[in-house]
């Protein structure tokens, strides 16, 4: 029985972790965390989540929230990542980190951490994104230069990075290619299109969970590789799936790659 606590317990991702985690023989909710002053805390995580009293409190200090925890959990936001991680690094907690919009300094930060304990950085916890991003780099592979490479992403109109953390980490892995080694992120549109880039299409609408696709352009013909997320209940699962995996592992920084058992 694998012992979880959840850091952004109170939003939309972080209470649906506690009610797939919940409804999961295989782990226990030992501790959920919200932002310092936030009205539910006290409250016990049952009423949160519309179940009986489950007898753990939300709480906004971590160092209580860790403390029975074999792996923690995090869906908050990128200004509370330091405290949260400090505190995982005290306490040698294995880090799931299910976080997008991050900087380069605070991705240094986990790369350092990761030196440490067991870490996960998962901007997107679908298993059928980790497959996705091997297609990619396979079609990549295989179309070499001669073809375009764009992402199209649509997100919920309150999504508020741009692009995705997700298209980031598709367009990550085939920037290995010689032919696309240049390419910096953000990977916005130009016109003309110049050869060798990688284009990123962002739209935000209404409660769209989340739609990635990798199109690849030729002169004649077209392929497109696309993953739909149908409910958000998939990135609660692929998280929980992600710390049953990291408990145990020795430190080191890994990806939902690693989860899937992908190597790219």
């Amino acid at each position: 029985m694998l012992k979880l606590a959840i850091i952004g317990c109170t939003g939309r991702m972080g209470q649906m972790v506690l009610k797939e985690a919940n409804q999961d023989p295989n782990v226990e909710i030992s501790g959920a965390l919200t932002r310092l002053g936030n009205l539910f805390v006290g409250q016990d995580i049952g009423n949160l989540i519309g179940e009986a009293p489950l007898n753990i409190s939300i709480m906004d200090v971590p160092e209580k929230a860790f403390m029975d925890a074999d792996a923690v959990i995090d869906f908050s936001h990128p200004e509370a990542l330091q405290k949260n991680l400090d505190e995982a690094l005290t306490q040698q907690k294995p880090y799931v980190v299910c976080l997008t919009g991050l900087t380069d300094v605070q991705k240094m930060k986990l790369e350092q951490a990761s030196q440490k304990i067991p870490l996960i950085l998962a901007p997107n916890t679908s298993l059928g994104i980790a497959l996705l991003r091997k297609l990619a780099l396979l079609a990549a592979e295989v179309l070499g230069p001669f073809y375009d490479i764009s992402l199209l992403e649509m997100h919920h109109r309150h999504k508020t990075d741009a692009p995705s953390g997700t298209s980031l980490s598709l367009a990550e892995p085939l920037r290995k290619l010689e032919h696309l080694k240049k390419n910096k992120p953000p990977y916005s549109p130009h016109s003309p299109r110049q050869p060798g880039t990688i284009e990123c299409a962002v739209l935000r609408g209404g409660g769209v969970t989340g739609d990635h696709s990798v199109i690849f352009a030729g002169d004649q013909d077209m392929i497109t590789l696309e993953h739909r997320a149908l409910d958000p209940r998939l990135f609660a699962q692929g998280a929980i799936k992600a710390a049953q995996w990291l408990f145990g592992k020795p430190a080191g920084l890994y990806t939902m790659d690693d989860v899937v058992g992908i190597s790219l």
